[in-house]
Order: structure tokens, then C-alpha cells, then sequence
């Protein structure tokens, strides 16, 4: 090979990552960050990772918008290009939008304070990421089968450079209690000393300012990679000979947008007939999921109920009750309960990617950690603000592992599925199935903890006050006294 192709080879490599990464990046982004913004006194507080969820089940009508419209469009017609222009760069206006209106608030009818900008903006960048999965993904298979694996590999990386930011930014600390000063009070039955005591925090190293502007510049990153894909005609070599037409590729991906990073795992082998489909392939019946051939019927009607039970646990009902389990610990025990879950998720594609299994035994195995270590999430939880062993480092260490389990069993889980399911001869079929599946449990898991969290009182705030049981006042010594009775204000 000489050196021209390998170097065209290597920055078509670079090219596809950079657009790769801007596919959830977003949403990952805000979601590392909620620790730091619940700390700065949002109003939603720990109700906040509730909202997030529901946005973005909203935010899947974009793909929604997009399969109608692709249908409709003529086949000489495609989509994914003007699409993903238009989505790479709202996401990166939307970012910048954040740096400036992500702590605007406005009442509500009901008289409540909300951070109405922050929710519609995270609305937009939901809809940005929702939408790039049914968008990407089909421009990718005009390019040769090996560049579809790079772009996993920077939709894997949307996950984890997030998350390192976000950990070498820090939350603002538990914060000590100071004595600000101290006076007498005399206009009581006795003389108080009372003491003024004021909390101060560590600050995080740098604000959501300066993270919305990182969000940013990741966006505009897999914006300028996109349009240089486009654009470079050095880039238009590394096409596949028979790129496939927008219809044949966008409705495989049109019910997984919320899903699909866990799917890198189907460019595993790299075979060009993986990622293109035959038009013979195309002709098939939806409605009726029992002509599968290969593995008998009960062991797909396992596979879906697992993955329907999984992703009601890990895309609505877990996530939306995050901050009370982690952050009755501590708001640094919330960070990086966040932080490495999120890190958890493309490592665990990782490992599908390198040692894949078509075992059943092991999609159980994962599933049962993966509910075992959520259970144990819920209880923490449930007994916030006093959750079990609340004064003791273990318990901190023991709920940041237990959710990097519930992310990382989890997301193996639906990645050895979707290996599963794509070596059955009717795999086109089936990948269907798998993102309407997905769909419909994590719509359902969000809906069912929405108003759970958000109106009830199943769940309560911790408080972090460092001068929570301070006594502002004491009675001043008087040996004649022989019946004090004293305020404390």
C-alpha cells in the first residue's frame, strides 16, 4: 500500500471519529454535568435527572419526523446529508445558547421556579442526538465497510470524553461550617451566646460555562468533520462501489435512536454485505416476528423480554432516580456515580466488540447483575437522605460501583443481544424489532418514575448543609439560675 492511500486512509479515520463523537456527546455531556448544576441550586435540584429523561423520550419524535419524511421522499432522494448539516449545527448553537442561559429562571403557572432556557435547550440537544442516529448511521454505509467501526469507535468516545472533563472538573464540595461571628442576645428571659454560622464550598475547578463551551466546541468538531467528509475530494475515494439508497439503510435504524451506541458491536467483522443490504433482504413482513429462522421462537421472545425489562431499567426508571441513590452520599459521590456509569457504557461495548458470545446464558447472567446492583440502587434511593451506611466511606464506594455495574451490565446485555440477533439470517427483521423494543421500554420506564419523582415524596432531597444542626444560640452560664429555659433561633 503506499504512502498516499494510507495517508487518505488515515485522515478519512480521523474525519469519521470527529463526526462520530458529535452523535451523543451532548446528552452524555449534560448528564455528567448534573451533579455540578444541582449543586449550584437549580430549581428542579435532584428532580432535575427526572426531567432530563422525559426530555429526551420527547426529543425521539425527531427520528420520528425523519423515517416519515424519508418514506415519502422520492429513492433518487437522500435525507442524511441536509439532516445531519442541520443537526450538527444546532447542537453546537445549542451549546453555546447554554453558556449563557442555562441558569435563566422563570415561574411556572403553578408558581414554581424552573429553569425554563436550560429544559428547552436540553429538548434541542435530545433532539440533536435522538436524530443522529437515524441520520449517521445511513450516511455511513456510502463509505467502505471498515470506517463503519471508526465511527462507532467516536460514538463510544461521545461517552467517555464527557465524562474525564467532567471528573477533572470536580463538584463543589460538602463545604465547611465557620463561625461568621458571635454576639450576645439579651432580649429573651436570659442572656444568649449566639454564633453565626455560615457554610462555605469548595468551588469546582471550572463553571458550566466553561463545560457548555467544551459541549461546544465537541459539536462544532463533529460538525467540521462531517462537512469535510463532504467536501474533500481526496475523502469521495474511500466510498463504497455500491452505497446504498436512503430507504434500504434508515428504517434498520429509524426505532433505535437512543440506542444505537450500544449497537457498534454490528460492525464488528467488518464485511462490506454487514453494513449493505440486498433489496431481495428488504421484502420482509414486519407483523409477523415468527418467521425467524435459526434459533426456535422462545428464544426470542426471551431476548425481548429481556431487552424490554433492561431498557425500562436503564433508560428511564434507574437514571431518574440517580441523584437521590448517589448524591444522599455526597454531591462528589453523585459525580462519580455519573461520570464512570457513563464511562462504563462504551467499554462494555468494548468488550462485546472484541469477545462477542451468542450464549444465552451469558445475556441472563448480565441481566441479572445488572438488576441485582439496580435493586440495590433503588434501595439507597428510597431511603434517602439517610441512605444505608450514609457516614461511612464504603457506603460512597459501594453505590458508585453499583451503578457502574448497572451501566456496564446493562449495556452488555443489549449489545450481546444485538450480536445475537444480527447472525440470525433474518437479521434485518429482527434489528427492527430489537430499537422498537427498546423504544417502548425505555418510554414506558420514563413515564412510570416521571410523576413518581416529580409528585410524590417517595424520594426526598438530601441536605448537604454543612451547619445542619449547628446550635445558633446557648444560654450563658448563670450559677444563680436554678430553671433556665432559653431560645434557639
Amino acid at each position: 500500500m503506499d504512502k498516499s492511500k494510507m495517508a487518505t486512509q488515515a485522515l478519512t479515520s480521523i474525519l469519521v471519529v470527529m463526526f462520530g463523537t458529535g452523535s451523543w456527546v451532548a446528552i452524555n455531556g449534560i448528564w455528567v454535568e448534573l451533579p455540578l448544576l444541582v449543586s449550584l441550586g437549580i430549581p428542579e435540584a435532584y428532580g432535575l435527572a427526572s426531567y432530563i429523561i422525559i426530555i429526551t423520550q420527547i426529543a425521539n419524535l425527531g427520528p420520528i419526523i425523519f423515517t416519515v419524511a424519508n418514506y415519502f421522499t422520492p429513492k433518487n432522494v437522500t435525507l442524511e446529508v441536509p439532516t445531519a448539516y442541520l443537526i450538527t449545527t444546532l447542537g453546537w448553537i445549542t451549546c453555546l445558547l447554554m453558556v449563557f442561559f442555562w441558569d435563566s429562571y422563570t415561574v411556572w403557572p403553578n408558581g414554581d421556579l424552573h429553569s425554563t432556557a436550560f429544559l428547552i435547550l436540553c429538548l434541542c440537544l435530545a433532539t440533536v442526538d435522538c436524530t443522529s442516529s437515524v441520520a449517521f448511521t445511513p450516511y455511513m454505509a456510502r463509505f467502505r465497510s471498515v470506517y463503519i467501526t471508526w465511527y462507532f469507535i467516536g460514538e463510544g468516545m461521545s461517552s467517555l470524553i464527557p465524562g474525564v472533563v467532567a471528573l477533572i472538573q470536580g463538584v463543589q464540595g460538602e463545604g465547611d461550617c465557620i463561625s461568621n461571628y458571635t454576639y450576645t442576645n439579651t432580649t429573651g428571659p436570659i442572656n444568649l451566646t449566639c454564633t453565626d454560622w455560615v457554610a462555605e464550598y469548595k468551588s469546582a475547578r471550572f463553571g458550566p460555562e466553561e463545560f457548555f463551551v467544551f459541549l461546544c466546541a465537541m459539536m462544532f468538531l463533529s460538525f467540521s468533520g462531517f462537512l469535510l467528509l463532504n467536501v474533500l475530494p481526496v475523502v469521495k475515494s474511500q466510498h463504497a462501489q455500491d452505497a446504498p439508497s436512503q430507504s434500504s439503510v434508515s428504517t434498520v435504524t429509524s426505532l433505535s435512536s437512543t440506542e444505537s451506541h450500544n449497537m457498534l458491536v454490528t460492525s464488528g467483522k467488518g464485511e462490506e454485505e454487514d453494513v449493505i443490504e440486498k433489496e431481495e433482504e428488504n421484502a420482509i413482513d414486519l407483523s409477523a416476528p415468527q418467521q425467524v429462522r435459526g434459533r426456535p421462537l422462545n428464544h426470542f421472545i426471551f431476548l425481548f423480554i429481556i431487552l424490554g425489562v433492561v431498557n425500562a431499567l436503564s433508560n428511564g426508571i434507574l437514571p431518574s432516580i440517580q441523584s437521590y441513590s448517589a448524591g444522599a452520599y455526597s454531591l462528589r459521590t453523585y459525580l462519580y456515580a455519573a461520570t464512570l456509569g457513563n464511562i462504563a457504557n462504551p467499554v462494555a461495548c468494548f468488550v462485546v466488540m472484541f469477545f462477542p458470545t451468542e450464549r444465552l446464558a451469558a445475556v441472563a447472567v448480565a441481566a441479572g447483575g445488572g438488576m441485582v446492583a439496580g435493586g440495590y440502587c433503588l434501595w439507597t434511593a428510597a431511603t434517602s437522605p439517610d441512605p444505608p451506611m450514609e457516614d461511612h466511606p464504603m457506603g460512597s464506594i459501594l453505590v458508585v460501583i453499583a451503578w457502574m455495574c448497572v451501566v456496564g451490565f446493562f449495556s452488555y446485555t443489549k449489545a450481546t443481544i444485538g450480536w445475537i440477533l444480527r447472525q440470525e439470517p433474518n437479521k434485518r427483521s429482527l434489528l427492527i424489532w430489537f430499537g422498537a423494543i427498546t423504544q417502548v421500554g425505555s418510554f414506558l420506564g420514563a413515564v412510570t418514575m416521571f410523576p413518581i419523582v416529580t409528585f410524590t415524596t417517595w424520594f426526598q432531597n438530601p441536605d448537604h448543609n454543612p451547619c445542619a444542626g449547628k446550635e445558633a444560640c446557648v444560654p450563658m452560664v448563670n450559677s444563680a439560675s436554678t430553671d433556665i429555659q432559653y431560645y434557639v433561633f
